[in-house]
């Protein structure tokens, strides 16, 4: 995973929306209003090493991005731009172009460089509740393009963890989310995180337990956890119901989604195998 470029973009916290092989991001700077960075999660630094399966999934992402920003901001044309000089990563710009001022949160917007090239080095300067709001917005965009018809009992979950050492536990709750649920939303807690909650790092970085969770087959997106902070992600994600361990009842903090705990894998914990493998902190 490229994650210098994530960084230089400010992932997490700019994260729009994580697919399978690309991670969509809010351009920190914004030349034009919602300009983006797509960066392919594959570690590779050349457009024609990317595996079929990114391939085929940008043009879908290529989709979403266009049919979010013609309805929200109606963009006259949008402009994509392969910059893989200072960050060799594969990734590109997404810059919407508007011929005529966009407003937003009451405030107007003009492409001053219209109709000539974009030029990266002009921003718009948004504060940062201007930027925030931005981010929610577009966030809440491309989950209202997600279906909204179910045959399961919810339609979006989430389930969250530090993922230290994945096993047989975590797959079980995994299965049985997605069992419930159309799309399954699964947070991963951030190095910062346990180090602060557990007062030591983990065994496993924080690039690697998200690599894991991505490619399992019952997770449909993948995000930081950065806190503690349940209510946000369900008002954030629209989340339908949380999933948990059974210990957890009566202890989880309160939210305004439903609950759903599940009973632990017998003899199966993250702390039972670090104990096993002789890698638990004394």
């Amino acid at each position: 995973m490229p994650q210098v470029t994530l960084k230089k973009f400010a992932y997490p916290e700019s994260l729009i929306k994580s697919y399978q092989h690309w991670d969509l991001l809010l351009r920190p700077e914004q030349p034009t209003l919602g300009s983006m960075v797509l960066i392919c999660k594959e570690s590779v630094h050349q457009y024609s090493s990317i595996s079929k399966e990114a391939a085929d999934e940008q043009s879908l992402i290529i989709s979403d991005i266009e049919r979010v920003l013609k309805k929200r901001f109606d963009y006259t044309k949008i402009n994509y731009l392969m910059l893989m000089m200072a960050d060799p990563d594969v990734h590109f710009h997404v810059i919407p172009r508007y011929e005529s001022p966009v407003e937003f949160c009451d405030k107007v917007f003009t492409d001053k460089q219209w109709p000539n090239q974009p030029s990266l080095a002009n921003e718009l300067q948004l504060d940062d509740i201007y930027q925030q709001e931005l981010l929610k917005t577009l966030k809440s965009d491309f989950i209202s393009l997600e279906s909204k018809e179910t045959t399961k009992k919810y339609r979006r979950m989430y389930t969250s963890g530090c993922f230290d050492i994945f096993h047989q536990g975590h797959l079980n709750i995994l299965k049985k989310t997605k069992e419930l649920c159309d799309y399954l939303i699964v947070g991963v807690s951030t190095d910062e995180v346990i180090i602060n909650s557990k007062g030591r790092p983990p065994i496993i970085p924080f690039e690697e337990r998200i690599s894991i969770l991505e490619a399992n087959r019952y997770v449909d997106e993948v995000i930081p956890q950065v806190d503690k902070n349940k209510q946000a992600v369900v008002d954030q994600y629209n989340i339908d119901a949380i999933s948990v361990g059974s210990d957890w009842k009566g202890k989880y903090p309160p939210v305004t989604c439903e609950m759903v705990y599940f009973d632990y894998t017998p003899n199966v914990s993250s702390t039972v195998l670090k104990q096993k493998l002789n890698i638990t902190p004394k």
